[in-house]
Parts: C-alpha cells; structure tokens; sequence
C-alpha cells in the first residue's frame, strides 16, 4: 500500500523507452526481410546461359512458324491453280455438250437407210449435213460441201425413170451419180474422227475432275 510518503513509479517513462526500442529494432527487421527477398530473386533468376538457349528456342520456333507459312503459301498456291483448271475444265465442258448432242443424233441418222421417196431423201440428207455443221463446222465443212455437190445427181439418177436396168447402170456413172458414194464415204469416215477426237476431249476433262 502506497503512503504519501511513497514514491510513484515512473510508468510513463517505461512505456516510452519500450516505444523506443521498439523503433530501434524495426529497421533491423525490415532491412533483413529485404534481403531476403532479393536473395531469393537472385537465385531465381535466369543466368546467361540460360537466357541464351531462351533465345535459341524463340529463333528455332520462328524459323519454324516461318516454314510452315511458306509451307501453307504453297498449298494455297497449289488449290488455286487446281480450282481454276477445274473451271476451265467446266467451261470447255459446257462448250462441248451441244456438239455432242449433235454427234448423237449424226450418228443415229447415218445409220438410217436412204428413204425411198426424193422429198424424204432431200429431208434425210439435208438433216445429216445440218447435224454435221453443228457438231463441228471447221473440221467438217469441206466434205459437207462435197457432199452438198454430189446430191442433186444422184437424187436425180437414184429417183429417175429408165427403160431398162443396163440404163439405169449407165446413167450411174454418165450423170456423175457416182460421186456421192464417194462423197459419202469420206463424210462417214471425217465424222467418225471428229466424234473420236471430241470423246477423247470429254475423257481428258473427266480425269481431270477425278
């Protein structure tokens, strides 16, 4: 128990050299965590050499990246020309149906025997030589023409009157009739090549779209 006589002890002046100390070793503290902290930096950090196989990688991986651009360039090169082959391919396709058409029907009517009236005759005649113009006029065109000078003789001999068969024979070769057979004989063969060598055309195209 505390008289009056007793002296106070000094509290205040052992809270504030506590504060003090306190202060004092704060620092300390501090400046060992921070060293800590860049001595684990430093050991974590990449050396040199590590750096440099780093950049190695990066330029391996860009020349690759590079590679396969040029890689892929090519490829796209290469689809462009096929798609603009497979165009043309359509187009001369499109350009070849119609004369086909007419191959068609040429060759059906060639096989057909000569009808027995001049009208029909003129008729038959007259359709196998628009057919052959149609299917190819530039290569066809001259037995056509051939054959247009042949037929007046021969319908004339082949539907005329005789008196007898040894005239009629006769009249064959006078009358220049003759000259059709020939004619026609040509025209057959000539269409049978033009026809050959458009099939031939079509085939190409086919493979070409396979």
């Amino acid at each position: 128990m505390l008289t009056k006589e007793s002296p106070r002890p000094p509290v205040r002046g052992l809270v504030t050299a506590a504060i003090l100390a306190a202060a004092i070793s704060l620092p300390a503290l501090t400046a060992t965590a921070t060293d800590t902290e860049r001595a684990e930096l430093e050991a974590s950090a990449p050396t040199v050499e590590e750096l440099r196989g780093i950049v190695a990688d990066l330029g391996s991986a860009n020349d690759a990246l590079v590679a396969d651009n040029s890689s892929l360039q090519q490829s796209v090169s290469q689809l462009e020309q096929e798609r603009d082959q497979l165009r043309k391919s359509f187009d001369r396709f499109d350009k070849l149906y119609a004369p086909l058409e007419a191959d068609r029907q040429l060759l059906v009517e060639l096989r057909k025997s000569l009808p027995e009236t001049r009208p029909e005759a003129e008729a038959h005649l007259g359709r196998i030589r628009d057919l052959a113009l149609a299917s190819d006029p530039a290569g066809l065109g001259r037995v056509v023409e051939r054959l247009d000078d042949a037929v007046p003789a021969f319908l004339d001999w082949r539907f005329g009157d005789y008196d007898s068969v040894q005239a009629y024979t006769d009249a064959y070769v006078e009358t220049g009739a003759n000259a059709f057979d020939s004619s026609m004989e040509e025209f057959r063969s000539e269409v049978l090549m033009s026809v050959a060598n458009r099939l031939d055309s079509l085939l190409t195209i086919l493979d070409r779209v396979r």
